[in-house]
Order: C-alpha cells, then sequence, then structure tokens
C-alpha cells in the first residue's frame, strides 16, 4: 500500500509539471528593447566616440559619430546648424535608455543660449542620444506660401477676365 501512495504523488507531481500553466502577466521592461551594443567607439587616434542622432531642421540631419563630452551647440553646429524656421524653444532630446534620474526626454530651450551664451540648461550628451529640433509653426505656413500666392493670383486673373 506504501509503494502506491507514492507512485500516485510521483504520477501526480509529474501531470502537474506538465500541464502547469503560469498565471504570471509579462510586463514588459526596457530590457526587453534591443538596445545598441556599439555604446562607445575609439577612433584611430584613441579618441572615445559615440553614435547620436540629429532631427529636424538642421542642415545635415542623420546619425552621426562624434567625440563623447561634446556638447549640445557644439553638436549642432557639426550637423549644420538651425535653419531658419527652427524651433529652438522646443529643442528635445530622447535617451535610448532611462538616465540616473529615471527620464527619457528632456526638452530643452536653445533661445537662452542663443540670446545668453548660457549653457547651464545643457544636458550631458550619451550614446545613442536622438536630438529633435522641430519646425516653428509659422515656418509651415510659409512653406506653403507660393502655393497660397499661385491660387490668389489665378483668382484675380479671373475676376479681371470676368470684367471684360
Amino acid at each position: 500500500m506504501g509503494m502506491n501512495k507514492i507512485k500516485y504523488c510521483i504520477t501526480c507531481l509529474v501531470f502537474n509539471l506538465i500541464f502547469a500553466q503560469d498565471d504570471l502577466v509579462k510586463i514588459p521592461t526596457f530590457s526587453d528593447y534591443q538596445i545598441s551594443s556599439e555604446r562607445y567607439l575609439t577612433d584611430n587616434n584613441g579618441n572615445i566616440m559615440m553614435h547620436v542622432n540629429v532631427w529636424g531642421e538642421v542642415g545635415n540631419a542623420g546619425n552621426h559619430l562624434v567625440y563623447e563630452g561634446i556638447d549640445l551647440a557644439t553638436l549642432i553646429s557639426i550637423v549644420g546648424g538651425p535653419q531658419p524656421g527652427a524651433n529652438l524653444k522646443k529643442t528635445s532630446i530622447y535617451r535610448e535608455l532611462p538616465d540616473e534620474n529615471g527620464k527619457l526626454v528632456y526638452v530643452i530651450d536653445l533661445n537662452n543660449y542663443v540670446q545668453s551664451g548660457d549653457r547651464s540648461n545643457f544636458i550631458k550628451i550619451k550614446p545613442n542620444d536622438t536630438i529633435i529640433i522641430p519646425k516653428k509653426p509659422v515656418a509651415y505656413f510659409l512653406e506653403q506660401i507660393g502655393a497660397i500666392n499661385t491660387v490668389l493670383s489665378l483668382i484675380s486673373i479671373y475676376l479681371q477676365v470676368s470684367r471684360l
């Protein structure tokens, strides 16, 4: 009888292990997302380099290899500077990973820097940061002013011809 109890317990244990279901819901964490393995690189002179992305209203948007420790003003200068119509007041920096403060996004007003040269609100640029300099709302209108001018000219011509 003792042997039957052991067989019964082992059988129940095996069935439980085979048919057990995980009731836990997997919550995605930052480690679930692909993170670049190339955080820092070195050039031929031994300088520490890193990749950053610059998007928006700059001369040469894209991925750039820059030296570690670069500040925001120098980075924007390297990529061709802000273009006319750039909204420097709402420059955003997106981190690949949350920093020591737990933040992923910083919004920096570069107008303060342009007016006074004050770099105190700059943050450290880290590998794979994405810097976005958006357009001013009026810049969207100014891009379309040529088309608006053409339509108004055609209406004016039509009104003048219809009076004849």
